[in-house]
């Protein structure tokens, strides 16, 4: 179980700034109202650039939307065999199989765009999602949310995920994902805090 990071960000900060402007919404919502029509899909990777999202505006909506989804939103796969996948944040609006132009929220028109996100199997002993792997939207796990918002690495944060969803250990991991000691002692403090604080918070 590699990780896969198969596309390579553009940057383009001019419609950033224009997209920062314009009000938005919870993307979420926007499903759940009708207003917008999304597909989830993988692309063979467990971690990092592992999701991809096409999404078009329904007659509900009115017009073009800017959303926004929430870290910790979880992904119901499709594949009883294949992992189901967390959320960390929206990585950049797809321009062609190898590229995306980055992007922190999501434009969403009659005209279908489709999204990458960054985001994480929870589900170890599972498969890694394929190209057909479809998945439905899930709900927003706040521990979820803040390993991921905690964790500074790509690989610290799939082993935080596991740890967490999994309760896995590091040899077990290693049997497929290959992490360092210091990034399991670091994904293993992030659990541990974030847990802390959702205890702290009932």
């Amino acid at each position: 179980m590699k990780k896969i990071f198969p596309l390579l960000a553009i940057l383009l900060f001019s419609s950033s700034v224009v997209q920062a402007a314009a009000q938005t919404e919870d993307f979420a919502a926007a499903v759940a109202a009708g207003k917008v029509s999304v597909t989830f899909r993988g692309n063979g990777g467990s971690s990092g650039d592992a999701i991809e999202a096409t999404a078009v505006t329904t007659p509900k909506a009115g017009g073009d939307l800017v959303l926004t989804l929430a870290p910790g939103t979880r992904l119901q796969s499709g594949n009883a065999s294949a992992q189901n996948m967390v959320i960390a944040g929206v990585r950049g609006q797809a321009v062609d199989a190898n590229r995306f132009v980055a992007r922190s929220v999501i434009s969403v028109s009659a005209t279908p765009r489709t999204y990458v996100f960054d985001a994480y199997c929870t589900d170890f002993e599972k498969d890694n999602p394929s190209a057909g792997t479809q998945f439905s939207l899930g709900k927003v796990d706040p521990v979820l949310a803040c390993i991921l918002g905690e964790a500074s690495s790509t690989v610290v944060k799939q082993a935080a995920v596991w740890i967490y969803t999994d309760k896995a250990s590091y040899s077990h991991v290693n049997e497929k994902f290959t992490v360092s000691q210091s990034d399991w002692d670091a994904a293993t403090a992030i659990v541990r805090k974030c847990s802390e604080l959702k205890q702290q918070k009932k």
